[in-house]
C-alpha cells in the first residue's frame, strides 16, 4: 500500500455526504417512511445534540436524492435558520428559494411567478404579504407540486421569531392548510416544544411533528466505522476497539475525529501492527474537551446539567423518571448492568465527574461532604503528619483498598484531563469510604461525634444510599422521605463539626 491513500475521515466536522456517510438505517427508514414515501408527506423533527449528525442525517436522506424526488414532484429546499435575523426576511425567503429552484427545473408558470412578484413587492405591508405567500404556495400546491422545507438549525428560531407572537403559528398555517401546504424537516438540538416555549409563544407547531432522537451510533454503525479504519489496512484488534469505545463511546462527531488521528498517524508509520489509540487520543485532547465544554454549557443552559450529574453520582436531589427518559433519549446516559446508568463514553464519564466536584447539586450535603473532608484531614494530620494516607495505610491495612481506589481514580483523571484533576487525595472518597476512616481511627473521632458506632453507622450507611446515583426502578416517595432524613442527618454533622 502506497502512502496516498485516502483518509477516510478528512471530512470530519463537516456535514458527511456519499460514502463519507456512515450507518443510521433506522433513522433514514424514519425520514422515508414519514416525508419520501407517503402521497401526502408529514412534518419531520430531528433532535440532538451537537454534531451528532442531524444535518448530514438529513442531508443524505433528502439532498442526496433530490433528482429523484423531483421527478414525484417533491422539492426538497434546504434553508440554514441560523443565517436569519428578521421573520419577515425568512418566510419571504421562502419564495425565493421557491422561486429559483423552481425556475431551474422550468416549474415556474406564469401563474406562480405572478404570486411570488405579489410576495416580493416591497411596497405591501408584511400582514398582507403574508396573504401572498398562502396564495403563491396555493398556485404551487394546484398543479401537483410538493415543496419540502428543511430547516436546519431550528434552534435559532427561539431568537428569530422572539417576541413574534404569530412567527410560529404562521409556520404552522402553512403546514397545515391543505390549500397551500408545504411540509417542513427541522434539525435542532432542542424539542421544537422548548424552542417554543423559550420566545413565550403560544402555538401548537410542535404538534404536527413526529420527534425523532439522533443519539449514538449503534453496534451496525459502529462496525461500519471500524471497517473504514480497515479498509486503508488498519489493524483493528478488539482492544484498539475498547479503547475507541472508551474515549468516543458511540458519539459521530468523536469517533471521526480520532479516527482522523490514528489514520494519520498510521501514515506516518505504516509499520505499526495495531492502531495507536492513546497517542492519537492525546493529539485531539484539546479538540474533545472544547466540545466537552460546549455540551455542559448547552446543558447548563437548558437546566440539564445538574440531571446528568445527579443521575449518574448522585446525590439525586430533583431527579424524575421523564428527566433521565431524557438524557437516554439524546444518547448521553446509558444503561449499564443492573440498571446502572453510565455516560455515553467512560472518557466523558471521567470528565463529568471532575465537573461534579465543582457544582452544588445539593448544597447541604455539599457542604457535609466537605465538612467530614475536612475533620478527617485535621485529625489525621495531628495524628500521623503530612504523609498521614500512608502511615494511616500502614496502622490500618483494611483501609488500604479505599486508597488504592481514590489513587486510581485521582491518576486517571490526571492522566486525561492533566491539572484540572484534583490535588487531594481525599476528594476521591465517597460516603462509605469517610465513615470507614472514621469507623478505624474511632479513638481519635469518638471524642468528636459522640454516640457510638453504631449510631454513625446508621447515619453512613443513609447517606451512601443518598449519595449513589438514581436506580430506574427506585419508588420515588420512598427516595424523598430518604432524603428527608438525610437532611436532618447533614445537619447534625454540621454542628458536631463546626463545634468541635
Amino acid at each position: 500500500m502506497t502512502l496516498d491513500f485516502q483518509n477516510p475521515f478528512a471530512n470530519y466536522g463537516n456535514i458527511a455526504y456519499g460514502e463519507h456517510f456512515i450507518g443510521r438505517k433506522d433513522a433514514l427508514m424514519i425520514i422515508e417512511n414519514r416525508i419520501i414515501r407517503p402521497r401526502e408527506a408529514g412534518n419531520l423533527a430531528i433532535i440532538g445534540l451537537p454534531r451528532i449528525g442531524k444535518s448530514s442525517l438529513v442531508y443524505k436522506a433528502l439532498i442526496e436524492h433530490k433528482r429523484e424526488l423531483v421527478t414525484q414532484n417533491l422539492l426538497p429546499i434546504w434553508i440554514n435558520l441560523g443565517t436569519y435575523d428578521e421573520a419577515p426576511v425568512f418566510f419571504r425567503s421562502l419564495i425565493i428559494h421557491c422561486v429559483d429552484e423552481m425556475e431551474g427545473l422550468n416549474w415556474l408558470s406564469e401563474p406562480i411567478d405572478k404570486a411570488a412578484c405579489r410576495v416580493l413587492d416591497d411596497k405591501i405591508s408584511w400582514s398582507e404579504g403574508y396573504g401572498h405567500i398562502q396564495r403563491f404556495f396555493e398556485k404551487v400546491r394546484q398543479v401537483g407540486y410538493r415543496i419540502l422545507f428543511i430547516l436546519d438549525e431550528f434552534d435559532h428560531a427561539r431568537y428569530l421569531f422572539k417576541g413574534d407572537i404569530v412567527g410560529f403559528q404562521r409556520l404552522r398555517d402553512l403546514a397545515d392548510n391543505p390549500e397551500w401546504r408545504v411540509n417542513f424537516v427541522t434539525t435542532s438540538r432542542r424539542s421544537i416544544r422548548d424552542i417554543e416555549s423559550q420566545t413565550q409563544a403560544i402555538s401548537t407547531f410542535d404538534g404536527i411533528f413526529h420527534k425523532h432522537y439522533l443519539a449514538m451510533f449503534n453496534s451496525d454503525d459502529l462496525e461500519e466505522y471500524f471497517m473504514r479504519l480497515e479498509s486503508v489496512s488498519i489493524p483493528v484488534f478488539p482492544h484498539v476497539k475498547d479503547r475507541i469505545l472508551f474515549y468516543c463511546g458511540g458519539y459521530p462527531y468523536l469517533l471521526e475525529m480520532l479516527g482522523y488521528e490514528i489514520t494519520e498517524m498510521f501514515r506516518e508509520e505504516q509499520s505499526a501492527r495495531s492502531a495507536r489509540v492513546e497517542e492519537a487520543a492525546h493529539r485531539v485532547e484539546q479538540s474533545f474537551v472544547d466540545h466537552y465544554d460546549r455540551t455542559i454549557s448547552l446543558l447548563q443552559e437548558d437546566g440539564s446539567l445538574h440531571k446528568i450529574l445527579q443521575v449518574l453520582f448522585g446525590p439525586v436531589v430533583d431527579v424524575k423518571q421523564i428527566d433521565i427518559d431524557e438524557l437516554l433519549r439524546y444518547g448521553l446516559i446509558t444503561r449499564k448492568a443492573q440498571e446502572k446508568c453510565v455516560a455515553f463514553s467512560e472518557h466523558f464519564h471521567t470528565f463529568l465527574n471532575l465537573i461534579e466536584r465543582e457544582v452544588d447539586l445539593w448544597p447541604l450535603w455539599r457542604e457535609t461532604e466537605s465538612a467530614l473532608r475536612g475533620v478527617i484531614t485535621s485529625k489525621m494530620l495531628e495524628q500521623y503528619g503530612e504523609n498521614w494516607v500512608e502511615d494511616l495505610e500502614k496502622a490500618r491495612p483494611n483501609l488500604q483498598s479505599i486508597f488504592d481506589k481514590c489513587r486510581e481514580a485521582q491518576s486517571r483523571e490526571e492522566k486525561l484531563f492533566g491539572s484540572r484533576a484534583s490535588r487531594s487525595l481525599i476528594d476521591f472518597t465517597y460516603p462509605q469510604d469517610l465513615f470507614a476512616i472514621i469507623f478505624a481511627e474511632w479513638s481519635i473521632f469518638k471524642s468528636v461525634f459522640g454516640k457510638d458506632k453504631n449510631y454513625w453507622d446508621q447515619r453512613g450507611q443513609l447517606l451512601g444510599k443518598i449519595r449513589t446515583p438514581l436506580a430506574h426502578n427506585r419508588d420515588e416517595s420512598l427516595y424523598d422521605d430518604m432524603r428527608k432524613t438525610a437532611e436532618g442527618y447533614c445537619k447534625e454533622i454540621l454542628r458536631i463539626v463546626k463545634t468541635s
